[in-house]
Parts: C-alpha cells; sequence; structure tokens
C-alpha cells in the first residue's frame, strides 16, 4: 500500500462523489464545504478592474507590498485596540502557507507543538509535513471542544477561535492562562463571524503569541489567495526566507485589491453579511435537532455545526456517504478533524442559502426519520 506523507481531506471523497451525482443529474445540496456563498464585495471587484488596466502584474517584495502591512496594522488597532508595527506583518498567498512557514520557525525557536482533537485537520498534517514533533490533545464537547491550560504541556500551542469545525470561541481569560504556558499561534481565520460577543485577538491578552489570518472567510476572497502572520520581530527574518524560497510572492492584483476591503463602505457590507449567517445557522441548528441529531455545542462563530449523530450511527464516515447517496445532501465525516470521538459527529456548513438548508432538512428528515 502506497504511504501517504499527509492524510488527505476526506470530505473530499464525498465532493468527488457529489459531483459524479451531480453529473448524473441529480440535485445534490452541499453543506459540507466551508466556503462562503456570498458576493467578493463590490468595492474590491471594482479596484481589481481599475488596476488591470493600470498596473504591470509584477512579483511583489515576498512579505507583501507595504500598504496592505500598514492597512492590516491599523485595522488590528480599530478593531481590537493592539499596535502592531507593519514590519511584523507579513503578506502570503493564502492563510496556509503562512501557517506552514510560521509552524517550521516557532519549532525551531520553540519546540514541540500542541493542536485540539478535534480540530481543524492542516495543523496535524502540517506538523507531520514538516516532521517537527507535534501533539494532538483531546478536547471534550464539556469544556466546548476547548484546550485547558492544566492539559498543556508544550511549549507552542494552535489555538482555531472560533474554531473550525466546532464554532467554539475562546475568552480574553481563557487565552490569558494558555499564553501563560505556551507561545500561541492564533488562527483568526473566522474573526469578523460572529455570533454576539466579539472574538478576542491574542494579540489583547500577550506579546508571547503569532496570528495567523486572511481574507477567505469574512473578506470573502477565498479565490483571490490572501492570507497574512502576524508575528514576534525576531521570527520575521526567517519567515521571510523561508517564503522567498517557496512562494516568492503574495499575488499582486490580490493584495492591492484588498486594499479595499478596508474601506468603511466595505466594512459595513461584510458585517450585514453575519446577519445572513446567523439566520442560517439558527434555522439549521432548529432543523438538526428536530431530526433528532445532538449539538454539544452551539457555534458562537464561523459557519459550521458540529453534530453528534450517535443516534443513527457509530460510523459517520460511512454515514456521511449513506446520506448523500439517499438523501442527497452532501456533509463532512468527523475523521477529517482527528480521532478522538470523531466517529459519531459529522459537520455541516451553513454557506448556502436558507432554501437550500431548509429543503436540506426536508430530505434529511424524510430519509432518517
Amino acid at each position: 500500500m502506497e504511504r501517504l506523507l499527509v492524510e488527505p481531506f476526506y470530505v473530499m471523497k464525498v465532493l468527488e462523489r457529489a459531483k459524479e451525482l451531480e453529473k448524473r443529474g441529480e440535485k445534490v445540496i452541499h453543506l459540507e464545504i466551508g466556503e462562503p456563498d456570498l458576493p467578493v464585495p463590490n468595492k474590491v471587484k471594482e479596484r481589481a478592474l481599475e488596476l488591470l488596466k493600470s498596473l504591470e502584474l509584477k512579483y511583489t517584495e515576498s512579505v507583501g507590498i507595504y500598504p496592505l502591512r500598514e492597512a492590516i496594522s491599523s485595522y488590528y488597532e480599530r478593531e481590537y485596540g493592539v499596535k502592531v508595527e507593519p514590519e511584523r506583518v507579513i503578506i502570503t498567498p493564502g492563510s496556509s502557507p503562512g501557517l506552514l512557514a510560521l509552524l517550521k520557525v516557532a519549532f525551531e525557536f520553540l519546540g514541540e507543538v500542541s493542536y485540539s482533537d478535534p480540530g481543524y485537520p492542516c495543523y496535524k498534517n502540517m506538523v507531520k509535513f514538516l516532521n517537527i514533533k507535534g501533539r494532538a490533545l483531546k478536547v471534550f464537547p464539556e469544556n466546548q471542544f476547548k484546550v485547558e491550560a492544566k492539559d498543556l504541556k508544550t511549549p507552542v500551542l494552535i489555538v482555531n477561535s472560533p474554531s473550525n469545525p466546532t464554532g467554539s470561541l475562546y475568552s480574553k481569560k481563557e487565552l490569558s492562562k494558555l499564553a501563560e504556558k505556551a507561545f500561541l499561534i492564533s488562527d483568526e481565520i473566522y474573526h469578523g463571524i460572529t455570533y454576539g460577543q466579539r472574538a478576542t485577538s491574542v494579540l489583547e491578552v500577550s506579546e508571547n503569541c503569532a496570528v495567523v489570518n486572511g481574507f477567505s472567510k469574512f473578506f470573502l476572497m477565498t479565490g483571490w489567495r490572501l492570507g497574512f502572520l502576524i508575528v514576534p520581530k525576531e521570527f520575521v527574518p526567517q519567515i521571510t526566507a523561508v517564503l522567498q524560497n517557496i512562494v516568492i510572492s503574495p499575488p499582486t492584483l490580490s493584495q492591492f485589491a484588498a486594499l479595499a476591503c478596508f474601506e468603511e463602505e466595505t466594512l459595513r457590507e461584510l458585517k450585514e453579511n453575519i446577519k445572513v449567517f446567523k439566520e442560517r445557522r439558527d434555522l439549521l441548528l432548529k432543523g438538526l435537532k428536530e431530526i433528532g441529531f445532538k449539538v454539544p455545542v452551539e457555534p458562537q462563530g464561523a459557519f459550521y455545526v458540529f453534530a453528534d449523530a450517535s443516534k443513527f450511527t457509530d460510523d459517520s464516515f460511512s454515514f456521511a456517504f449513506e446520506v448523500l447517496e439517499k438523501a442527497k445532501v452532501a456533509i463532512t465525516p468527523g475523521k477529517d478533524f482527528g480521532s478522538n470521538g470523531t466517529e459519531k459527529f459529522v459537520r455541516f456548513s451553513f454557506c448556502t442559502s436558507k432554501r437550500n438548508i431548509e429543503e436540506a432538512l426536508e430530505r434529511l428528515y424524510s430519509y432518517l426519520r
């Protein structure tokens, strides 16, 4: 058997089968992929069109254009009240390459890296790919699937708040306790998408930290491939060197267009989107509970529901394909997110219209009940 360097995204197997069914004329409702369906902000598209006529799309600096680094620095000061020098901001082609470089440098500087189980699958896969020492920390519904400081034994910890797949949100107090024990790599990609309280940036509680963020979720720019890091000054030269070797520079058009994200008109438009996501969340939560799914943690942020399907199955991987074949609803098996009790969980994404969610719930109800 071929040995895999990293595990695949199992949800992609669901997506591949869904595409096959669609080619045969079946209507599949997609609740598996975490890609916002809402349109890219108008100002961003308008700016990109203007730039295509006037800008030569050459390489930029490996760390990104300075005006965008300044804009991100100003944005974090306005939103979180923290002062970040633009020189500590590094623009990356999507958040994942930035996280990859950051993990390597943090390990070399500090040592072993922890991440939660269940949690976002890229963390364990990147640790494995980089051949650095990593440790999965089991988290449970009783504590909203969050890492507790008492369980932390490594010098580096990845935290994701709001989290994928659970939507859990770390409080300022919880982040402070964790930061006392470890260097925190805070994945803040879902910041801005919260239902109630604002997400706390790790920069508000500690200087012993780094931030991973990007333009794919709140800013809706998935295909533009643009992310950023905020790191300690001593990390900058080494991360820059890594990025120079593996990505050269971030996409030029995307960087200049993204400056429009921080204009007041665009931010108002983006913040209005949260009402749309909240309505979808509430609709999906109510329907899933009526069908018989248990939701131990109602999402406070992001756009996923991590649901306990043990009433219907003890093998959520097979269950995901069963639901796809019989009800034509695509969902993500818990296997993607680790091994700690995930065989009874599935993840539902509400990155689709209320009409699609309603129809998906009707199909699930008809099949499962």
